[in-house]
């Protein structure tokens, strides 16, 4: 794994994110152990010992949760905070409070209470899962990488772990290796609809489509309309040649994302104009695509298969005009110069089509390069 190797020597091993800010490893304060902190007695831990309100911690988590479903953070948050305080050590208040600051993107929030957990606690497969999803929500995904697979090697049971090792291999395109993580992740967590969906996407990657398929009917079983899911089942019946259940799936996709209020994912209409071409439906196809770029104009995979099927139309301005801007949104992707120089050939431009195919060649080298943006990564 190139990118991540490169990252790892670039990368100072942290024994936890907080060692360079806490001071921590280090003094005799520190009672590290692999299973987590000890809470003092429960006696000791009297309602509203803390705060003086008369709730417990637990009463406190409840509210926050229920505040947070109702869509009040704010106050979620001071209640979360509040089970926290009143027991600091306890694994389910410090993993939700971290991860209520780092979904938000307060990442100096998240690491004060991370830190605080590791200047009591030691070395703990919680801590390492919490400097794990710090690092992945911020893209630094080689230290990512290194700290889940600590907090397995303390804790080989955390779902949740092995998800972000295989999302971390999603990311460096090591479909492989992301498929055997994800595979245990399902093991562990067989009815969570995101690693349903993921270890769907690995699947189809490494040409098991049947087995896709199934994830695919999971995920959407466990949560209908999961985003992503309804176009990637259509991909599944479309490798499995089943095309009027692929049909059916793009159709209710396409419908579902027209029903939303907000912003479009049209990449399900990309899939269904492909197959409508296949199927010597190419109007139909390029009437689907036409809307799917008024919906979303930044979609790369919607102004690139308009641009390829308006080629196809020789409609050569249409085709310039979608190329050019799928160049914009992903210049790494050779097949668009290749394209590109098809295009310039047909305009009596040789010396241009020569620099758009040498362009097409150095970066189809690549493997990467070969690939459709994924959207979702």
């Amino acid at each position: 794994m190139d990118a991540l190797s490169a990252g790892r020597r670039a990368h100072v091993v942290l024994l936890f994110l907080v060692t360079a800010l806490t001071g921590w490893p280090g003094g005799s304060e520190v009672q590290a152990t692999v299973v987590g902190c000890q809470e003092p007695p429960i006696a000791l831990l009297a309602p509203g010992s803390a705060l003086g309100d008369g709730q417990t911690a637990e009463e406190h988590y409840r509210l926050a949760r229920q505040l947070l479903a109702e869509g009040k953070d704010a106050a979620a948050e001071v209640e979360f905070r509040t089970s926290w305080l009143t027991r600091p050590h306890n694994s389910s208040y410090v993993r939700r409070l971290t991860i209520f600051y780092i979904e938000r993107g307060r990442y100096q929030d998240a690491l004060d209470v991370l830190r605080d957990y590791v200047k009591s606690c030691g070395t703990t497969a919680l801590g390492y899962e919490l400097e794990a999803e710090l690092l992945f929500q911020q893209h630094n995904y080689p230290a990512a990488l290194d700290a889940a697979e600590r907090s397995l090697s303390l804790d080989d049971k955390s779902a949740r772990m092995h998800e972000l090792v295989g999302l971390v291999y999603v990311v460096d395109r090591q479909n492989g290796a992301a498929r055997t993580k994800l595979a245990k992740a399902a093991e562990l967590d067989p009815h969570n609809p995101q690693i349903c969906y993921w270890y769907g996407r690995t699947l189809y990657a490494t040409g098991r489509h049947r087995d896709a398929l199934e994830q695919f009917l999971a995920c959407l079983k466990i949560q209908p309309y999961y985003p992503r899911a309804l176009d990637n089942l259509g991909l599944c019946y479309e490798a499995l040649q089943d095309y009027p259940k692929a049909i059916e799936a793009y159709e209710s996709a396409i419908a579902h994302e027209a029903s939303k209020s907000g912003g479009k994912d049209v990449e399900p209409y990309a899939y269904y104009a492909v197959l409508l071409d296949k199927r010597d439906q190419r109007h139909r196809g390029l009437e689907l695509l036409r809307e799917a770029v008024k919906l979303n104009p930044d979609s790369f995979r919607a102004n690139y298969e308009l641009g390829r099927l308006l080629l196809a139309e020789k409609d050569l301005g249409g085709a310039e005009a979608y190329l050019q801007t799928a160049v914009k949104l992903s210049p790494n992707f050779s097949r668009t110069h290749y394209l590109l120089g098809q295009l310039r050939q047909k305009q009596n431009r040789p010396a241009e089509a020569e620099q758009c195919w040498a362009k097409f060649e150095d970066l189809d080298r690549v493997a990467a390069n070969r690939e459709f943006p994924l959207t979702d990564r």
